[in-house]
């Protein structure tokens, strides 16, 4: 399921709308303009073997003078619907601060203060449970939904008890049980179909507007992070390929594709 829908997002796609019908009205009034003051006798041909009177095009300037204040109503139409946009605040387990959408979130979602994601289900957020690693002390959380447990600091995985059968859960296959100390960087490498998804995720995921994250678009394959380590790589590149994108993880001075 796509990432709820953020307040400030939502409304910095209405303004665009506004600034792009706006815009485009003030164009149909000036090309209706210009078509009523020098639309008569349009390429007029005066030459000894062919005469043309020129055509007369004035009338063209009354669709587009009609069509602008149209165009300016639905942008100013979006602009009192950007102030009328719903809003639900919800408040982060991990950090306590405040997530504001357009309605109550279905499903897990990013915090865009902590960058934890944060378990929804049934339109409910989930509690967070604190527990340290066994190996290193570090202190890890979990939630009701929470399959496998990795500790953030030492990168293994912390056994948890399955509390239907009792037996120990074991983390998927490719992801980090031993420690590694050496630091990784996130590429971008293709966007993928669903480009708005992606931009909402890169949002969250790096904290920026929507036209940085263009910017970075721009030019891929692009460097998102660096200097993490190899389980919030794994989770983020994980983030971000199951929005559709393509990513890689390399160990920061490793070449691409060595």
């Amino acid at each position: 399921m796509p990432e709820p829908v953020r307040r400030s997002d939502a409304t910095e796609i209405h303004w665009e709308n506004v600034i792009t019908w706006g815009v485009l009205s003030i164009l149909c009034l000036l090309v209706g303009m210009f078509f009523l003051r020098f639309g008569q006798n349009w390429v007029v041909i005066d030459l000894p073997f062919w005469k043309f009177g020129g055509l007369d095009l004035q009338g063209l300037g009354i669709p587009f003078i009609a069509a602008a204040p149209l165009l300016m109503l639905y942008a100013l139409y979006r602009a009192f619907a950007s102030r009328y946009e719903g809003s639900y605040v919800a408040e982060c387990p991990y950090c306590h601060e405040v997530n504001e959408f357009t309605a109550s979130p279905d499903d897990d979602f990013t915090c865009m203060h902590c960058d934890r994601r944060v378990a929804v289900k049934e339109g409910r957020i989930l509690d967070v449970m604190a527990v340290s690693c066994g190996f290193c002390g570090a202190v890890n959380y979990l939630t009701d939904k929470t399959a496998v447990l990795i500790c953030e600091q030492c990168g293994r995985e912390i056994p948890l008890l399955d509390p239907e059968t009792g037996e120990m859960r074991h983390a998927p296959k490719g992801f980090a049980r031993v420690d590694d100390t050496s630091m990784y960087e996130l590429v971008l490498v293709d966007i993928g179909r669903d480009r708005e998804e992606v931009i909402t995720s890169l949002q969250h995921m790096l904290a920026l507007t929507r036209n940085q994250v263009k910017d970075i678009l721009e030019d891929l394959p692009a460097p998102l992070l660096t200097g993490i380590n190899r389980r919030k790589a794994e989770l983020l590149k994980a983030q971000l390929e199951a929005s559709g994108a393509t990513a890689e993880m390399r160990k920061v001075g490793e070449a691409a594709g060595t």
